[in-house]
């Protein structure tokens, strides 16, 4: 997994971690953006991560909120930890 998502990370040019269970990316800013069919952000419905709804908060996978925790805290400088928390109960 960690191979392909330096793939698309390279792919896409920018800074950002692929989450695919919610075929979305989120950006050094805290901005989540839907992910196009060829696997570039849509750069056109960013929404911070906390202002996410609750079907995408539902829709992450267990790996996909460890590795937004620790993107939030190393990447984003957040220490806004509940993607877990929230796909564990």
């Amino acid at each position: 997994m960690k191979e392909n998502l330096k793939e698309k990370e390279n792919k896409m040019s920018t800074n950002v971690l692929v989450l695919e269970s919610v075929g979305s990316c989120v950006d050094c800013n805290g901005m989540t953006y839907p992910l196009n069919v060829d696997g570039t952000p849509d750069m056109n419905d960013g929404v911070h991560y906390n202002d996410v709804c609750e079907e995408w908060l539902n829709g992450l996978s267990f790996d996909d909120a460890a590795e937004l925790n620790d993107w939030v805290y190393d990447v984003c400088g957040d220490e806004y930890t509940y993607f877990l928390d929230k796909v564990s109960n």
